[in-house]
Order: C-alpha cells, then structure tokens, then sequence
C-alpha cells in the first residue's frame, strides 16, 4: 500500500505495522528480541505491529534497530523550506504583548 496524504490515519498506522513486521521478519528477529534490543516492551512491538497509535520516542528506539532512522530524517528534510536572502524566516506576530517583570521574590509552594 502507498502511503500518501490521503490516506486515513489508521490505515497509516496498520501500514507501518505491516512494514515494521516485514522488516522485524527479514532481521529474522522475535517480537521479543525486537523488544529488547528497541528497549521496549514486547506489548509495545505487538502494539506497534497491530497498527496502534505509539509515542515518537518510542518508533525512534524501533527505527534505530533497523538503522532506518537515517532515511527518516532524511525524508522529513526533503521537504524543508530554503530561505532566500533578505527574506525573514520567523513570523513576528502583529498583537506582541509585553509581558510582565518577573517578581523579585522567590515563589512559594505553600509549606
């Protein structure tokens, strides 16, 4: 399955899966040897493998045991935006408030 921005979360997330098992079978690895060397638990990996919704921190720990890290950070600067000369990169909001000083006195958490 292609995986474009059409294409519905849940079927995203079902497709990773696939792909995660895929490659988890070709490193001839178990969910459990995946799991340990990812730092995560075996539930996690049968989490990730059934299409379930995972933390980022966690699908870098299971990238990094494929080296597929790389090539994801490389696909997310594809697209990354070059600025031109003399064009502002950062957007100055027009209603800037001033914020207040910060009080000289040490905060107190009540005890």
């Amino acid at each position: 399955m292609k995986i474009n921005n059409s294409t519905k979360l849940d079927a995203v997330l079902n497709e990773i899966g696939v792909r995660l098992t895929q490659q988890r079978l070709l490193a001839k690895l178990t969910q459990a040897g995946l799991a340990e060397k990812a730092g995560v638990s075996k539930r996690t990996v049968e989490r990730i493998e059934a299409g379930s919704s995972i933390q980022l921190s966690t699908m870098i720990q299971v990238l990094r045991v494929f080296k597929l890290l790389e090539p994801f950070g490389l696909a997310l600067s594809l697209g990354q935006v070059k600025t031109q000369p003399g064009v502002r990169s950062k957007t100055i909001r027009k209603d800037k408030k001033t914020l207040p000083e910060k009080s000289k006195r040490s905060h107190s958490w009540g005890y």
